[in-house]
């Protein structure tokens, strides 16, 4: 991930992680496995429940973990929403891997299309109700 500087200091600013709270943490993280070809870089404890972390071609790109004791998470959507909306994977075959994630059974809740900007767009529903954007940038 690209590093970033606050422009009045010299103070690096890196993405270190996302993290998703599961009802099932280990079908959430096979998931992302199956359909988008994240591995599983480690499982550890976290309070009273674990997490789980995944990486994407050698970067760390999220975390999952379950309920912990004491906790009652409220269920997610994919409707728009304030806060985080949603987030994106890029991809150089939007219609390829659009193909596999049906054959997966994956659900769409918007199909592929192409905005005036000539990007190709499609989102799906993952585990817990995100929603991940699929995004396809148009060929120079």
């Amino acid at each position: 991930m690209r590093n970033a500087y606050l422009r009045s200091t010299t103070v690096k600013i890196e993405l270190n992680h996302l993290h998703f709270r599961s009802e099932d943490p280990d079908a959430a993280a096979k998931w992302y496995c199956d359909n988008f070809g994240a591995a599983i870089t480690s499982e550890r404890p976290l309070s009273t429940t674990k997490s789980i972390q995944l990486e994407l071609n050698g970067e760390h790109i999220m975390t999952i973990s379950g309920r912990a004791e004491g906790e009652d998470p409220i269920a997610g959507t994919t409707d728009p929403r304030y806060g985080l909306d949603h987030f994106g994977f890029e991809t150089d075959d939007l219609e390829g891997l659009a193909a596999t994630l049906k054959g997966n059974g994956v659900k769409f809740n918007c199909e592929p299309w192409t905005m005036p900007s000539g990007s190709m767009v499609a989102f799906v529903v993952a585990p817990d109700e995100v929603s991940v954007e699929l995004i396809q940038r148009p060929k120079a």
